[in-house]
């Protein structure tokens, strides 16, 4: 999986791009889209193939760094001093 995250002004533009995105462009696997601490909306892609650079510029939004966990195994507990 490829990832790539983009962040917005508003809730509309940040739905516009994951319409153009998933019906458009044909990227395929997850878009998780939610509100920032900061205001903003964020949209954050886990694509199954690459998306061209070329597509990726045409987009309106800040590139963001996307996060890493995806797919990744869930963090083990640690033990706490109390214990």
């Amino acid at each position: 999986m490829y990832a790539i995250a983009f962040e917005f002004e508003t809730e509309e533009e940040m739905h516009k791009v994951a319409e153009l995105l998933w019906k458009k462009h044909g990227v395929t696997g997850e878009l998780e889209m939610y509100p920032a601490s900061s205001g903003r909306f964020r949209l954050h892609v886990h694509s199954e193939k690459q998306i061209r650079d070329s597509v990726l510029e045409k987009l309106p939004g800040k590139r963001i760094q996307a996060k890493g966990s995806f797919g990744s195994a869930a963090p083990k507990e640690v033990a706490s001093e109390d214990d």
